[in-house]
């Protein structure tokens, strides 16, 4: 069983949960927006499709349109466990928080004199 943190190390470990977060978050807007170029480019793919009566040209734009489609998937999986992570992390970021608050003192004690 784990000894209960201090004060310090609780700080401590807010810290790399502070960067932590920063770091996902950052790797999360540059999956997202590669998510977003992916989606695009899909959806232009199955535009063309549709609108294509050439079967030659039709069967080479669903060539294209497939492995667009795993592409976007493949971000979307990323960006779902990034999410996933940052999430956790921010949890863990509040419940430390709230574990430093909790220990440390309110307030000072004031000794009253009886003389």
């Amino acid at each position: 069983m784990r000894k209960p943190l201090t004060v310090d190390e609780l700080e401590e470990r807010k810290r790399e949960l502070e960067k932590i977060i920063k770091q996902l978050k950052a790797e999360d807007q540059k999956i997202r927006e590669k998510y977003e170029k992916a989606k695009k480019l899909e959806d232009e793919l199955y535009n063309k499709l549709m609108s294509t009566r050439d079967d030659i040209e039709r069967a080479r734009l669903e060539l294209k349109y497939m492995k667009a489609k795993e592409y976007h998937s493949k971000f979307a999986q990323k960006l779902e466990e990034v999410e996933k992570k940052l999430r956790g992390a921010i949890a863990e970021y509040e419940e430390v928080s709230r574990m430093i608050e909790y220990l440390k003192p309110k307030g000072r004690f004031v000794e009253e004199s009886n003389s």
